[in-house]
């Protein structure tokens, strides 16, 4: 009896654990329209918001070299004409928190395709 105890409180507490312990979760980015490509000035979806939803597009000044973040429900390029011309394909799903150390320092132009 005394083991069977010793058992059931040995899986107990580790259910315990492993429910109530330490949970990190990224910060999620806020919703994005459908058949959208979203930019935020700021990581995790802060900051100004511009939607793209097709076509070739210089990005507004403020946002030019200055993408913190996006989140995309279509395809699309993020395009650079700083040295000639820089062009990253962005498919459905994609995603990034962070983008400002990254291409988002550099996009002047969303467009269909590179």
């Amino acid at each position: 009896m005394n083991a069977r105890f010793t058992r059931f409180a040995l899986v107990a507490g580790t259910v315990v654990v492993t429910t109530l312990g330490p949970s990190v979760q990224a910060q999620a980015l806020p919703a994005c329209a459908s058949n959208a490509i979203c930019l935020w000035r700021f990581q995790d979806g802060t900051g100004e918001l511009y939607t793209w939803r097709g076509g070739y597009v210089d990005l507004p000044s403020r946002f030019t070299d200055h993408v913190g973040s996006f989140r995309a429900n279509r395809t699309g390029a993020f395009i650079d004409w700083a040295s000639g011309k820089e062009c990253h394909s962005v498919r459905r799903g994609d995603y990034a928190s962070n983008y400002s150390g990254r291409f988002g320092s550099k996009i002047d132009a969303v467009g269909d395709n590179c």
